[in-house]
């Protein structure tokens, strides 16, 4: 059972299988990203939309690969943009790959690209057939969450991909996506550093779940 935000509750929404939105933050408040199925979390200066989430300079600013409670994401200007407060996730969170979308779904079906998965330490293949193929991915549904606000998809940047676990191996680089099997639901909080425009993506992955937005200030 998830307690409810310590503060005000500002937003409470959920995000329905393979849908995305967005919300605004003031500097000071908070968001809880709740759920146990893959969610593509990205941000942007709210008052100056092309500085955005980076990828790179958050790894390269902490030195590591994975982030967590007390860790922050950085903008590709090297500014904080949030922190994170609470980690209830009990694996790592991606910031490998970027985000699904349809022409990479066809890809891999086709053979094209690879999609490996992790089950008690096996491989396992995809064995979607082409009529299971989500015909669109986060890339779709961030696209859709940010039109409003004039964001073109060439311009969102590759997602912190909030409880995807990857398992990397060290010498050859290679890595796998490996389940993290959960009966509940898990949350993390974040705190905003600067006024922030952020979307998040209910991945396709999470096909039965569900993903809860809140967003409080205390």
């Amino acid at each position: 059972m998830i307690e409810a935000p310590p503060g005000k509750l500002l937003v409470d929404e959920v995000l329905a299988y393979n849908t995305g939105r967005s919300f605004t933050l003031k500097k000071g408040q908070y968001i809880r990203v709740i759920g146990r199925s893959t969610v593509d979390f990205v941000a942007f200066n709210l008052d100056n939309l092309k500085e955005r989430f980076s990828q790179a300079r958050t790894k390269t600013n902490q030195a590591k690969l994975f982030i967590t409670k007390g860790d922050v994401l950085f903008s590709k200007h090297n500014n904080v943009m949030l922190t994170i407060v609470e980690d209830t996730w009990p694996g790592f969170h991606d910031m490998q790959k970027g985000m699904c979308d349809r022409k990479r779904h066809e890809m891999v079906f086709l053979g094209k690209a690879r999609r490996p998965r992790l089950e008690n330490g096996v491989e396992v293949k995809d064995t979607r057939t082409w009529e299971e193929v989500s015909v669109h991915g986060c890339l779709e549904n961030l696209t859709d969450a940010l039109k409003e606000w004039n964001i073109s998809p060439e311009d969102i940047p590759n997602p912190f991909n909030l409880y995807s676990h990857k398992r990397i191996d060290g010498e050859s680089g290679r890595w796998w996506d490996v389940r993290v099997p959960l009966e509940e639901n898990v949350y993390v909080d974040m705190r905003a550093e600067m006024d922030c425009l952020v979307a998040a993506s209910h991945c396709d992955a999470g096909k039965g779940l569900t993903t809860r937005i809140q967003v409080y200030e205390r």
